[in-house]
């Protein structure tokens, strides 16, 4: 179809008659990847600050928390910030 859709979803399996909306599609797809692409190319790495590192050294209530909780935690609070 000259709109830019297909006549239904997968049309272009139906046969010769779907080829431009097949060529659409691929089209559609394409923008899609280029736009991800794009998205993924720009994004920055997010560190923690010396501040925020601190935080996960400690609990609640302010003791020392062990080594392996506390890199879970900055571990966790990278994730956060970078997804």
């Amino acid at each position: 179809m000259s709109d830019g859709t297909t006549h239904y979803a997968g049309c272009f399996d139906a046969g010769p008659k779907h080829y431009e909306c097949d060529l659409q599609e691929i089209g559609r797809l394409r923008l899609t990847i280029t736009d991800l692409r794009v998205k993924l190319e720009k994004k920055e790495w997010v560190g923690l600050t010396n501040e925020e590192f601190k935080q996960c050294s400690y609990d609640a209530d302010g003791f020392t928390i062990d080594r392996e909780v506390a890199m879970r935690a900055v571990e966790s609070k990278l994730k956060e910030k970078n997804t």
